[in-house]
């Protein structure tokens, strides 16, 4: 296919580069890599505060690659396009603060997938902006990973390899959970990864999701009784999963995992990676 015809999935990850992120940006890294997808670097400053230059982003990005072995650590900035097949930028915007200006900057240059980074006892509302979520809302469904620095994660930081194997995806009755796995599905085509999917309920009776067009499931869901967020964890442990996929209500699913949701609960968890997947 043509670069004239062609449409590159679009990663956003929002960063300030620094070390306790380091995981969240390897994972974003890799995913583009792996799907030859476009990765867009987002530093937000302060409207006072100092300017990152575009190339700071790019070294970054080169010197893991050289660390995986794709590039040499004295390869160009502006090849990769054309020699690996994926595309890089970076850039720094102002705001007043960086939840407001990452929502924003979302609002403006809609993708396919958020990579954020989370981390212990910072509440994952801190990403959210009263301002501008009512946007967002009419603005499209977005997926969004959390990644827990220090915690397992499915890239491996040495290599570069994506390692996961298997995703637990609850459902709940209330949700339109077919077309949230559809979307996960997407994700992981994009990615050239063949994890499989482990659906559980907690409850009594497992709900019955039926597709758009009205076809029934078709897959087993595992059934769990308890707490709504501890037996998701307990069982994620007992699977030994690499991954916990959340659909998340509404039309967005950054903003959706962000109000205290169960959803947030998990991300505030962070001993996995969390996909929110917005339903609908």
């Amino acid at each position: 296919m043509t670069e004239t015809n062609r449409t590159r999935a679009t990663i956003v990850h929002p960063t300030d580069f620094a070390a306790g992120a380091a995981a969240a940006f390897a994972h974003a890294l890799a995913m583009t890599v792996a799907s030859k997808a476009e990765l867009r670097l987002l530093r937000v400053r302060v409207e006072d505060g100092p300017y990152l230059s575009q190339t700071h982003g790019l070294r970054q990005v080169r010197d893991l690659l050289a660390r995986w072995g794709i590039v040499d650590k004295d390869a160009p900035y502006d090849r990769w396009d054309a020699r690996l097949d994926f595309r890089v930028s970076s850039s720094s915007i102002a705001a007043r603060n960086p939840r407001a200006g990452v929502l924003d900057y979302l609002d403006d240059s809609p993708c396919d997938l958020v990579v954020l980074a989370s981390y212990p006892n910072r509440s994952p509302a801190l990403w959210l902006d009263g301002s501008v979520h009512g946007r967002l809302l009419r603005q499209g469904r977005l997926m969004s990973l959390f990644i827990r620095e220090s915690e397992r994660g499915f890239v491996d930081m040495d290599t570069g390899a994506i390692t996961l194997k298997k995703i637990l995806v609850p459902i709940d009755a209330s949700l339109d959970s077919v077309s949230a796995i559809r979307r996960l599905k997407s994700i992981l085509k994009l990615s050239a990864c063949e994890a499989s999917l482990e659906i559980m309920h907690v409850g009594k009776r497992a709900p019955e999701p039926i597709g758009e067009n009205g076809e029934p499931f078709g897959r087993p869901i595992l059934l769990r009784e308890g707490p709504v967020v501890d037996t998701i964890l307990a069982t994620a442990s007992e699977l030994d999963v690499g991954a916990i996929a959340m659909p998340t209500a509404g039309r967005h699913g950054l903003i959706d995992a962000m109000r205290g949701s169960t959803s947030a609960r998990i991300v505030d968890d962070g001993r996995w990676p969390v996909l929110a997947l917005p339903v609908g």
